[in-house]
């Protein structure tokens, strides 16, 4: 008798090509979801979904001293100025902005300030008062004056630093800035009078605010400003409403422009005017002058000047000023001038 040995399943018979099998295929399907991790992570990172330089809607009507300005950060904070996160972003200029119903010591009784016009000591506040000192000149670190009227100017030079916020400053006939001259932080607060509302070049920031109502005498030839720097860095304008809004006089005084940087004293970096409404005048030349001329001694050391998302009237010419809304800028590097318009939402073209 023949024995035959009992028959194995082909299952048994090939184990090692199927073990073979199954790897290859784990293998292959490794490699696809490596693949497929790697092409998505390539098109996040080269998303061009939103081209720059995206059109901006219309501006219609903005409204100054409506409700809308922003908050500030609290006094222990630093400001961020509103930018996008990704270049080319679309954002649009504001419709509403500073003026007499959102800026200012709203909804405060005023009680009269009784101490020096020449603070000396660190961390001083000032808050809910009338003061009227003419000037009121600061010489101390982190000076606050919240919620108050300042009848007269606020000079703060060299290491001093003031902070203002909710605050009415009426310069009155005085020839200097109502607001200077570095170091100087500002929300929400209603400057005019003076010869010009703020003359800061160095470490500024100025949002949500109310620059106006420059004074100049009959005859006289001051050069007046919203707005002023002769030369300095480091400032920042955010969603202010910047009218530069005294008539010309005989002599050649009255408005130079809303916001004028000129090269006078030092060459000039990193200015940021973003959001403003640059109100119309044809009693001055033009509503900003950008810091670039070949006439002043530093007015070719520009660097960092950026105008982005800003509202310029049109007024009765069109121009917004005499002239035009822009000049003196150049396209240096680090410069930007993106999503500017008139309030009739036609873009506004930067001029040398």
């Amino acid at each position: 008798m023949v024995n035959v040995p009992p028959q194995r399943s082909w299952l048994r018979r090939n184990t090692i090509l199927v073990a073979c099998i199954a790897v290859g295929v784990l293998a292959l399907t490794y490699a696809a979801v490596v693949f497929t991790r790697a092409m998505g992570r390539t098109t996040a990172v080269g998303d061009t979904s939103v081209p720059p330089g995206s059109s901006t809607p219309g501006i219609t009507g903005p409204v100054v001293g409506g409700p809308s300005a922003s908050a500030s950060p609290s006094a222990s904070a630093t400001p961020k100025p509103t930018r996008s996160k990704r270049p080319g972003s679309p954002q649009s200029p504001p419709t509403s902005f500073p003026g007499p119903g959102n800026t200012g010591p709203r909804g405060v009784t005023l009680t009269s300030y009784s101490g020096s016009c020449t603070i000396t000591r660190a961390n001083t506040v000032i808050s809910g008062k009338l003061v009227r000192c003419g000037k009121l000149l600061n010489k101390a670190d982190n000076l606050i004056i919240r919620k108050s009227k300042v009848v007269g100017s606020i000079e703060n030079r060299g290491s001093a630093d003031v902070r203002i916020e909710d605050t009415e400053v009426d310069a009155g006939t005085n020839y200097e800035a109502a607001v200077g001259y570095e170091n100087v932080t500002m929300y929400r607060s209603n400057i005019h009078g003076g010869e010009t509302s703020v003359n800061c070049h160095t470490n500024c920031h100025i949002q949500d605010s109310w620059l106006h109502g420059q004074y100049i005498p009959p005859g006289e030839d001051w050069h007046l400003d919203a707005y002023l720097s002769n030369g300095g860095s480091n400032v920042k304008l955010i969603h202010n409403t910047l009218a530069c809004d005294a008539k010309q006089t005989n002599n050649g005084g009255g408005c130079s422009a809303n916001a004028a940087i000129f090269g006078d004293f030092a060459g000039n970096a990193n200015y940021t005017f973003e959001r403003n409404l640059f109100v119309a005048s044809t009693h001055m030349p033009y509503c900003t002058y950008a810091g670039y001329q070949t006439n002043k001694p530093y007015g070719q050391q520009v660097d960092n000047i950026i105008y982005r998302y800003n509202v310029f009237q049109r007024g009765s010419n069109g121009n917004c000023a005499e002239y035009a809304a822009v000049t003196s800028y150049r396209q240096e590097p680090g410069s930007e001038f993106v999503g500017n318009v008139y309030d009739d939402g036609t873009p506004v073209k930067a001029s040398g």
